[in-house]
Formats: structure tokens, C-alpha cells, sequence
């Protein structure tokens, strides 16, 4: 446990202030580590391979990303019942539920592998993509599905960690993970000059390493949950889909959403367009992993509590945790707009269209203005195993209210395409209060429901 403490000590005795810290910071520092190594992988295609690679990756990331999202639905729909079993005091059914769960993760993730292999192809034909962009996105893509059962797996461990009360070891997990991947990347790309299936197989080289290390750890029974025979269960398998329902659709709705946008992008800016889209998504794939490291790392006490009845607890850290999300959006709202030429020249070098490069991030960082709001009141409703408030928030943010934005502003085309994100933030961060209002808070002054 972190520190030597116990869950409860943690997780219950803690101060919220302190717990938030304890918590938080390795978190969300661990889940920015976690997430850069995409990051670092486009700047190296787009500095070190150039454009056309660079936008045939961005192409297909949100198929890889596909991939990993039916680990993270069990991984998160079993971290929400782990929690409050350890809570109760049921260790021993909190094993079995993670060793289920461990098990799912990897067969789901190999299906999910082979399905999308066969499909990608034929809906990057349709998106517009022409048979050499298709070809080097698929060859992209191949090295990840060879490695999914692992590279799938390596994000849900870190949720259990976590559970754990390894926070500071999960920060280390994350960060040497992002280093393994950045050095197998620069020695292909670098040293060697192999091409983009490389750098596929730099991150998944160092996402597997990273997941064994973890299960080992599992596996010699010092954590406060350790691997065992799984057993099916029917009933604890529904529970899980359940329970991570809502960062499910999230995750698929907003791929869904990013291969429509991919498709738009392609038909009016063709692969420049693309690339600049590459470019705003790798920015928030910093942005994003960070806001939700805080929550995501705290969502173990909140379950913790909630299961142990101290609802006190359960507001006092989620208002924390509300405040600090708040002010990384912020910040982030304000570095993206003073410094949007300075961005895109990270990731693509001189030669693109900068002007465009320029007003399309300069628009796109509207989005953190409020982006904070929604994301707060999904997470603190899945925390609290609150499934149709958290899921009703998700797909609005991630699918209904961006294809509804898209519908408004295709008529405007590439200059309307790129207000597509800030329209569905605002949009959702109003549904996000009404919902607060109507539904949430009531649920936390009496604590009748969820439990």
C-alpha cells in the first residue's frame, strides 16, 4: 500500500485534502505519463517520417483507440465494485472479481483485434482515404492488434494499482512505460529510419514490458488484491458492462466521432486538414489524460467511502477534485491560445498551411473553456455507480451533440468544421448542470440510491 498505509487508512482516516494530494498529483502525473507516449510517437512520425505519415497515423488512431476501449470497460465497470467490496470488507470477492476481469480483458481486447483488422480497411476506403494513405495506416494498425491482448491489459492494471493504494508505484509504471516506448521509437525511427510500422511496434514493445512487470506483481500476493483462478460469472460479467457502460460509449462515441471528422476533413482539406485535426487531438490527449488522472485516481476512495456510508467524505473529495480539473482546463485554455503557431510546429514542420494551422487551434481551444464541467459530473456519477446520469453525459459529449454540431456547420465546411468540438462542450456542459440539479444532488444528500 502506498506509503505502508492500509486501504482504510487511505482511503477513510486520510484528510481529503491530503488524500487529494497523496492521490491527485501521482494520477494524474502517472496517467500523462500513460497517454504521452501517443503524443510522442506523432511528433517523432510527423518530424522524423513526415506529413502524409503523420496524418495516415492520425487516420487510424481512433480504430487503435476502438481497440482499447473494451479493456477500459471492463477495467472501469469492475474498478467501481472492486472498490466498494474492499470497502465492505469482502476481500476475498473482490479477488475473484479482478481476476475475472483481468482474463476478459485480454480476450476481448484479441477479438476486437481481428474484427478491426478485417473492417479498418474498407472504412478508410469510404472515409476517402486513397490506397497509399490506406496501406501505411494499416500496416500502422497490424503492429497493434498483434500486441492488444497486452497493450489493452497494461491500462486496466494501472486502474487496480490504484485500487491498491499504489499510486506512487503507478506513476513509476506510467512513466517508464512512456520512456521504454520514446527510446524503442527514436532507436527505429532515429537511429535505424524503418518506417511507420515501427513506431507501432516501438509503443507496443514498451506498453507489454510494462504490463508483465505489473502482473507480476499481481501475481506474488503483497497487494491488496492478488490474482487467482478466474471463475465465470454471468451475473459479475453484466455488472461489469454495467458499471463501464459509460466510459465505454465515451470512448467509442467520441472515436466514432473523430473517424466522421477524419471523413469531413479529408473530403474539404484533404490530408492537411487531417494532420492539423492530428495535431489539436494530440494536444488534447495531454489535456484530457491529466483532468482525468485526478478524478481517476480518486475514484477508488470515492467508491471506498460511498461503500463504507461516509458520504461526507464522498462531497469534500469530489469538490476538491472538481476545483483542480478546473484550473487545468483553464490553463490549458490559455497556453492553447497564445501559443498556437508553437504547437503545430512541434508535430509538422514549415511547409503546411500555418494559417489555417493557426485559427483551426486557436478555435479548438474554446473547447477547454468549459470542458471541466461535464467531465466532473461524468466522472463523480460513475464513482458513485450512478450508470444512466454518467452514460447520458458521455454520449452527449462524445457522439449526439457532435454529430449535431457537425449537421449545423457542414454547410459552412472547413471553416465550420472546426467549431464541430467547442459547439458539443458547451452543448454538454449544459445537459451536464441540469443534470446535477435534477438528478446528482439529491442522490448525495440522502445517499437512498447507488449504494
Amino acid at each position: 500500500m502506498d506509503a505502508m498505509l492500509s486501504d482504510r487508512e487511505l482511503f477513510i482516516d486520510t484528510k481529503p485534502s491530503r488524500l487529494v494530494l497523496r492521490a491527485a498529483v501521482p494520477g494524474a502525473i502517472g496517467m500523462v505519463a500513460s497517454s504521452i507516449y501517443f503524443t510522442l510517437e506523432m511528433l517523432l512520425i510527423g518530424r522524423l517520417i513526415g506529413q502524409e505519415a503523420f496524418a495516415s497515423a492520425n487516420l487510424v488512431m481512433p480504430f487503435v483507440l476502438i481497440n482499447f476501449a473494451l479493456s477500459d470497460l471492463i477495467a472501469v465497470g469492475s474498478s467501481v465494485r472492486i472498490a466498494i467490496r474492499l470497502g465492505e470488507g469482502a476481500k476475498e470477492a473482490a479477488d475473484r472479481l479482478f481476476s475475472l476481469a483481468v482474463v476478459t480483458c485480454m480476450v476481448l481486447s484479441a477479438l476486437s483485434a481481428v474484427v478491426l483488422m478485417l473492417v479498418v480497411p474498407v472504412l478508410l476506403s469510404l472515409m476517402g482515404a486513397d490506397q497509399q494513405m490506406i496501406r501505411h495506416a494499416m500496416g500502422y494498425f497490424g503492429v497493434y492488434a498483434v500486441f492488444s491482448p497486452f497493450t489493452g491489459l497494461v491500462f486496466a492494471l494501472d486502474n487496480y494499482l490504484r485500487i491498491c493504494g499504489r499510486i506512487r508505484f503507478s506513476m513509476v509504471m506510467n512513466i517508464l512505460m512512456a520512456l521504454m516506448c520514446l527510446v524503442f521509437e527514436t532507436v527505429f525511427l532515429l537511429v535505424f529510419d524503418l518506417g511507420l510500422p515501427f513506431a507501432a511496434l516501438g509503443s507496443s514493445l514498451g506498453m507489454t514490458v510494462t504490463c508483465l512487470i505489473c502482473l507480476l506483481r499481481f501475481a506474488r500476493g503483497r497487494l491488496a488484491l492478488r490474482l487467482r483462478r478466474p471463475r465465470f460469472d454471468k451475473v459479475a460479467l453484466a455488472d461489469m458492462v454495467a458499471q463501464g457502460l459509460p466510459t465505454f460509449f465515451n470512448n467509442i462515441a467520441g472515436r466514432i466521432s473523430s473517424i466522421l471528422m477524419n471523413s469531413l476533413l479529408l473530403r474539404w482539406g484533404g490530408a492537411v486538414a487531417v494532420s492539423i485535426y492530428g495535431v489539436l487531438m494530440n494536444v488534447d490527449g495531454l489535456i484530457v489524460p491529466c483532468m482525468y488522472g485526478v478524478f481517476d485516481s480518486l475514484q477508488p476512495a470515492i467508491g471506498f467511502n460511498w461503500g463504507a456510508g461516509r458520504k461526507d467524505r464522498v462531497r469534500r473529495i469530489a469538490f476538491i477534485c472538481l476545483c483542480a480539473i478546473a484550473v487545468i482546463s483553464l490553463a490549458s485554455f490559455v497556453i492553447v491560445e497564445l501559443f498556437p503557431n508553437e504547437i503545430h510546429a512541434l508535430f509538422i514542420e514549415e511547409g503546411g498551411d500555418e494559417a489555417l494551422a493557426v485559427r483551426a487551434i486557436s478555435i479548438m481551444g474554446l473547447t477547454y473553456l468549459l470542458l471541466w464541467l461535464p467531465y466532473a459530473t461524468q466522472s463523480f456519477s460513475s464513482a458513485i455507480g450512478q450508470n444512466k446520469e454518467a452514460s447520458v453525459l458521455s454520449l452527449c459529449r462524445a457522439l449526439v451533440f457532435p454529430l449535431f454540431s457537425m449537421l449545423v456547420l457542414s454547410p459552412f465546411k472547413l471553416d465550420g468544421i472546426w467549431f464541430v468540438v467547442p459547439m458539443s462542450v458547451m452543448l454538454t456542459s449544459l445537459t451536464a448542470v441540469v443534470l446535477f440539479v435534477t438528478r446528482l444532488r439529491p442522490i448525495i444528500k440522502d445517499g437512498a440510491r447507488g449504494r
